[in-house]
């Protein structure tokens, strides 16, 4: 069982020898990755708005189906 007792316990990447906090070293550049963040969250927004229309009609084309089944009652 491990046992931390404070924050000194903890490795950081200063302990790490082959680490390398640059650009270059991760293989992508960080403009390109924030690109690639936004266009998927705008994907990921478009998509959430696409949903709640396509659940909202569905609310809907329910409630009229309820309504037509309580007049056949």
């Amino acid at each position: 069982m491990l046992i931390i007792k404070s924050s000194q316990h903890l490795r950081t990447m200063r302990q790490v020898k082959s680490f390398r906090s640059c650009g270059t070293n991760t293989g992508l550049s960080m403009w390109r990755a924030e690109l690639a963040r936004l266009y998927q969250e705008e994907v990921a927004l478009a998509n959430r708005e696409l949903q709640r229309l396509w659940l909202g009609e569905e609310w809907r084309r329910h409630l009229r189906e309820c309504r037509i089944q309580g007049a056949r009652a």
